[in-house]
């Protein structure tokens, strides 16, 4: 019969892949049966001695559609090399000019043997093959010879596949807790479910005691995984492992679940579970490695924490003697065990969850004192919340966190979850208890601050309408409660602020101040603001960011004392000394200063009409990524512009000809918008985070937040030379620029500037006149 050839297995495959009828594993089953066929077609031939095995994720006979197909070509010992080469090729090729991704090799069993008694990833590859054609008994003895190696060092290979582990966790993070998550790679992912079957097939009975139940539980959540990697592989048409947001919804969909929120609730439940069990079982594995598997016959006490908690095969338990059926005991177990940086048992979990021991409403003041004392365990207090609530301890005390359990944040800027960003948020303000002068409170608000998004509506009135039910429940008094509202209320204030407004108007700190209300609730919202930054991701916290911050609340502080905000500008004699740098004749100085994380670049001219946007288009002609920038102009008609610019990593800017480009745009050599206009059809378009809601485009005009200047706001699609299309519009339209503040928030920017207009004795835009401007923003969004 005529072997199967490229067009048939493109052809076939296409087929397979666009079945809608085939989802998930049926899929997958189907992919690596057609695999199977081809290779029995291509391979019919093969010389006596010789056979094909299929090796990892195919030999368990499920094929994602960008999933590597593994394969092993075994020959004789001291067959030729011209041979192996003719029947390798005339297996390898086919399947390649078919674009499949195989990932072959060629073996003698002596060799391979000897590659797998060194290399983690061969080793595990051959603890279960497949013969695929060829001499089956061949086969069979490189897998018992592959065991036999495996069995014979246990615990080099246990060590191995930790580190591995290990690696991978650091690198990619958890699976139910990130937006994003790696499926495969991830923790909690597929990949994990793999490690502790290859584990296992030490067969020692110690190791295999290690798992808390049947490893036969983890098989629905992994098929779950498995299924949705298939799906993603098929919608996107790429061998991606990470679930984007933009991909979400037609995996969803393709999957039958009612919304990609639905899709991510379900894939989180699974990725716990493994998650869980990988956690305890190598926790306990690792302990076998330090002994050499030596452990004691049976478990014992080795430690008491505090009463009624105590310390079993290195997990904390209920003590014999413990009251379970204190109301305060669950958190008291919790916090002891957190501090004390041990795990929670799972024995002692189920124990509690039995009891059904009512919480209390309101709570003991013991149970607060315990409910605070977690919250302020630190890092380790993730993992404790996240243990009691396994069990539905922590929900049983505060049922609103079931409707942020595991739920998406449908937003680019964030990384978690909200149920892991809020703990995280609370470990963050764990490290800041010391710098407030009420360290409850703190906590409280960090958990609170973004409950209200598991609730229809706006998420801070949602969270600021549940304080008097939940905080109330917690038995802290109104006082107590009121700041906790206001620390809800007010948590985006700070850091929108510092981003988005000009600190050098006095007006500003002002705002603040008047929002605020009194020092205690500014010291704790400044704590909270850095915790939820920091917990919400990389693009929300920086050295710059923090400076902002600290200045505004030092600026509104220092208004709340009844003193006058003295903003860290540039002191008027600065300011002169520079401007003399200028001649008359129109001359153009530059300083560029280093920052560290960021670049600051000072261009000193003579004020001119548009030159705000001269200098945006200059530097968007270099693709840099300005982040602030202000203006001032001196008694002498001398304009002093300042731009801070976003480093990116492995690039440094020639400022020699960002410098040259500033003169020739200042000068009118330059012209700006058709240099822009060449650069941007000549470039790929650079690639920016979705957003799986598409970003809208919304221009605020207000003469509230400032005395002296219209304040103009744009949120808007991050686009290249967004900053100049719009200030070259505020110019284009005669206002004269006197600062401005930029943020990218992942996929959208907000650009905030301080304009002043000639048409007014106030410098300010006329109320009749909003529209006018709204429109004149609009189009420059539009082009």
């Amino acid at each position: 019969m005529k072997p199967v050839d490229a067009a048939t297995i493109k052809r076939v495959r296409a087929q397979l892949v666009g079945d809608p009828d085939l989802a998930g594993r049926s899929l997958g089953r189907r992919l690596s049966q057609q695999a199977d066929s081809w290779f029995e077609s291509l391979a019919a031939g093969l010389p006596g001695g010789w056979a094909l095995l299929a090796t990892g994720g195919y030999a368990r006979g499920v094929l994602a559609p960008g999933s590597d197909i593994d394969v092993v070509l075994l020959h004789p010992a001291k067959t030729s090399d011209a041979l192996v080469r003719h029947v390798a090729e005339s297996l390898w090729y086919p399947m390649w000019d078919a674009g499949l991704k195989l990932s072959p090799a060629v073996h003698s069993a002596k060799s391979l043997l000897q590659l797998a008694n060194a290399d983690l990833d061969t080793a595990t590859s051959v603890l279960a093959v497949r013969c695929l054609a060829g001499d089956a008994e061949v086969a069979a003895e490189v897998q018992r010879n592959a065991l036999e190696q495996w069995r014979r060092r246990p615990f080099v290979w246990l060590q191995r596949l930790l580190e591995s582990g290990q690696q991978r966790w650091a690198r990619l993070g958890d699976v139910a807790s990130l937006l994003e998550p790696d499926l495969k790679d991830g923790r909690g992912g597929l990949r994990d479910f793999d490690m502790i079957r290859w584990a296992l097939r030490v067969d020692r009975p110690d190791v295999a005691a290690a798992m808390e139940g049947p490893v036969d539980d983890l098989a629905g959540p992994a098929e779950l995984l498995l299924a949705i990697r298939c799906e993603l592989h098929r919608t996107t048409g790429r061998a991606v492992n990470t679930l984007w947001l933009q991909d979400q919804d037609r995996v969803a969909e393709a999957m039958g679940y009612a919304d990609a929120d639905a899709l991510m609730l379900n894939l989180a439940g699974a990725a716990h579970a493994i998650e869980w069990a990988t956690e305890r079982f190598w926790r306990r594995v690792e302990r076998l490695i330090r002994t050499g598997g030596r452990t004691p016959s049976r478990s014992h006490v080795s430690a008491t924490l505090a009463p009624g908690v105590v310390v079993i095969d290195d997990e904390a338990h209920v003590a014999a003697d413990a009251d379970v059926d204190a109301p305060s005991y669950v958190f008291r177990f919790a916090a002891t065990a957190a501090h004390a940086g041990y795990p929670l048992g799972g024995r002692s979990l189920r124990l509690l969850a039995s009891r059904g021991v009512p919480p209390g409403d309101p709570w003991t003041s013991g149970t607060q004192r315990a409910f605070v004392s977690l919250l302020g365990a630190g890092a380790a207090m993730v993992p404790a919340v996240e243990a009691l609530e396994r069990y539905g301890l922590f929900s049983r005390y505060l049922p609103e966190w079931r409707a942020v359990r595991s739920l998406p944040q449908r937003n680019a800027f964030h990384t978690f979850t909200v149920d892991h960003h809020l703990l995280q948020t609370v470990a963050n303000a764990g490290e800041l208890v010391r710098e407030v002068a009420r360290p409850d409170l703190l906590l409280v608000g960090a958990l609170m601050h973004d409950l209200g998004k598991g609730y229809p509506g706006d998420h801070t009135e949602a969270g600021v309408a549940l304080i008097d039910t939940v905080v109330g429940r917690m038995g802290f008094d109104e006082a107590d409660r009121g700041v906790i509202r206001a620390l809800v209320q007010h948590h985006l204030l700070l850091p929108e602020t510092a981003t988005r407004r000009d600190l050098s108007d006095p007006r500003t700190a002002a705002n603040v101040a008047e929002t605020v209300g009194d020092a205690l609730t500014l010291e704790l919202l400044h704590a909270l603001t850095e915790a939820d930054s920091r917990a919400t991701g990389p693009a929300a916290w920086s050295a710059w960011k923090k400076g902002l911050l600290d200045e505004l609340v030092s600026l509104s502080l220092a208004v709340l004392r009844g003193g006058a905000s003295v903003p860290s500008s540039l002191p008027n004699e600065h300011l002169s000394r520079l401007a003399h740098l200028v001649s008359g004749d129109g001359s153009v100085h530059i300083e560029q200063e280093d920052l560290g994380e960021m670049d600051l670049l000072r261009i000193i001219s003579r004020d001119r009409a548009g030159l705000f946007a001269h200098i945006a288009g200059a530097l968007a002609l270099h693709g840099l990524d300005v982040v602030a920038a202000s203006a001032a102009t001196a008694a002498d008609g001398v304009a002093i512009d300042e731009f801070r610019i976003a480093r990116v990593a492995g690039i440094v800017p020639n400022w020699q000809r960002v410098e040259h480009d500033l003169r020739g745009a200042l000068s009118g050599e330059v012209d700006i918008d058709a240099r822009l206009e060449q650069r941007l059809r000549n470039q790929s378009r650079r690639s920016r985070p979705q957003s799986a809601v598409p970003p809208r485009s919304e221009v605020l005009v207000s003469n509230d937040a400032s005395d002296a200047t219209t304040v103009v706001e744009v949120r808007a699609p991050d686009a290249p030379a967004r900053l100049y299309r719009l200030s070259h519009a505020l110019s284009e339209y005669g206002l004269d620029i006197r600062s401005a503040v930029v943020a990218t928030l992942g996929h959208e920017v907000v650009d905030v500037f301080y304009v002043k207009t000639p048409k007014s004795p106030t410098g300010k835009i006329p109320v009749g006149d909003f529209e006018q401007v709204r429109v004149a923003v609009r189009e420059a969004l539009a082009d």
